[in-house]
C-alpha cells in the first residue's frame, strides 16, 4: 500500500539550528509537538488552529509517515474534534492535551510493518479474528466473543478484512505497540494453545484435566476458575530457579490428580499476570500455589511443598 513520507507534508516546520565548529557545519533538527502540529494547522502561531479535515490528516499519520489513504472512521476523528475543538478550531494548547490524553500515533512504519506481518500468518495482507484474538490472549487478555466481535468489526473499516491500515487503527485504540513488538518477539510462531476468546473449550469444566494449563492473564485464569472446577494454580517467575525445579513434578500432580484442573501462569509475563501476582495474591515468594474451589480462593502457600498435594 501506498504510503507518504511526513517530511513531505505540507508546511512541516521542523526547526534548525545551525552551529559551526571547526569548518564544519551541524544541524539539530527539533521535532517535537508544536512541529507536528504546525504542519498541518492553518494561520500562523497563536492563532493556527486544525480543522476537521487537518485532524483527521494529522491522527492518521506518525512523526516518520502516513499512508496514502484515509483510513480513521469519520465518526471517530468528529468525537476528538468535538472534545477538543473551542470555536473556530482546535489551538496549539487544545492540542497539547490531546496529546497528553494519549491519542496520537507514535512509533516508525517499520516496526508497524514489523507486527503486522508477524500476525499476517497466511500473507495475504490481512489479519484474521482468530489471530488477532489469539494476540490479545498472549498479551493478558482474553475477551469476551462479543467484545472480540466488535472490535474487528470496527476495526475493519472497510469491511474488506483487517488490513494494515486497519492494524493503524487497532494500534491506536487497543494495542500498545511496544508491549505488542516486545511479545512477536519473544512468540514468533503462533501458539496453538492460545485460546480465541471466552468461549474457547479449554474454559469448559473438564477441559485440559490430567495436564497443566498454562495462562497469560487473569481473563484466562477467571474463566477456568470461574466454571467452579477444583483447581490448583502455580505462579512462577522466570528467574525462579525452584520453580523451573517443580515443573515435573507439578505436571506429574495433575497426571494423577485427574478431577482437579492444574493451571500455570507467569507472574513477569506481563502486566495483567503481575496485577495477579501483586494485587490479588499478594506473593512475596515463589513458586506460589493457590487453591480454588467452587470459582473461591480457599487455601495459598509458597515453596515446593509435596506433601501439600497428597
Amino acid at each position: 500500500r501506498g504510503r507518504l513520507d511526513c517530511r513531505g507534508c505540507r508546511r512541516h516546520r521542523t526547526l534548525r539550528r545551525f552551529f559551526s565548529f571547526g569548518g564544519e557545519e551541524e544541524v539539530e533538527e527539533e521535532e517535537g509537538s508544536e512541529a507536528r502540529f504546525f504542519s498541518f494547522a492553518d494561520g500562523e502561531g497563536d492563532d493556527a488552529r486544525l480543522s476537521r479535515d487537518a485532524l483527521k490528516s494529522l491522527l492518521e499519520c506518525t512523526d516518520n509517515f502516513c499512508l496514502a489513504k484515509h483510513w480513521l472512521p469519520d465518526s471517530f476523528v468528529e468525537n476528538v474534534y468535538k472534545q477538543y475543538a473551542q470555536g473556530d478550531g482546535i489551538s496549539l494548547s487544545d492540542f497539547a492535551r490531546l496529546e497528553r490524553d494519549g491519542l496520537l500515533l507514535e512509533g516508525k512504519l517499520d516496526e508497524y510493518e514489523q507486527a503486522f506481518a508477524a500476525m499476517d500468518i497466511a500473507g495475504t495482507g490481512l489479519i484474521t479474528r482468530e489471530c488477532l484474538g489469539k494476540l490479545f490472549a498472549g498479551l493478558g487478555r482474553v475477551l469476551s466473543a462479543k467484545e472480540l466481535d466488535r472490535i474487528v468489526d470496527e476495526a475493519d473499516v472497510a469491511h474488506d478484512g483487517i488490513d494494515f491500515a486497519d492494524f493503524l487503527g487497532l494500534a491506536r485504540t487497543h494495542l500498545e505497540l511496544r508491549e505488542t513488538l516486545r511479545y512477536l518477539e519473544t512468540h514468533p510462531t503462533p501458539d496453538a494453545g492460545l485460546p480465541v476468546d471466552l468461549s474457547s473449550p479449554e474454559f469448559g469444566p473438564e477441559a485440559s484435566l490430567g495436564e497443566v494449563t498454562t495462562v497469560h492473564g487473569e481473563a484466562e485464569l477467571n474463566a477456568i476458575i470461574g466454571n467452579g472446577a477444583d483447581a490448583i494454580v502455580k505462579l512462577a517467575f522466570t528467574w525462579c530457579r525452584p520453580c523451573k525445579a517443580f515443573w515435573s513434578k507439578f505436571r506429574k500432580y495433575a497426571s494423577i490428580y485427574r478431577n482437579t484442573r492444574f493451571v500455570k501462569i507467569v507472574g513477569n509475563e506481563n502486566q495483567y499476570c503481575k496485577h495477579y501476582a501483586r494485587d490479588v495474591l499478594h506473593a512475596n515468594n515463589s513458586p506460589y500455589f493457590a487453591v480454588y474451589t467452587k470459582g473461591k480462593l480457599v487455601r495459598t502457600w509458597y515453596g515446593p511443598q509435596t506433601g501439600r498435594f497428597i
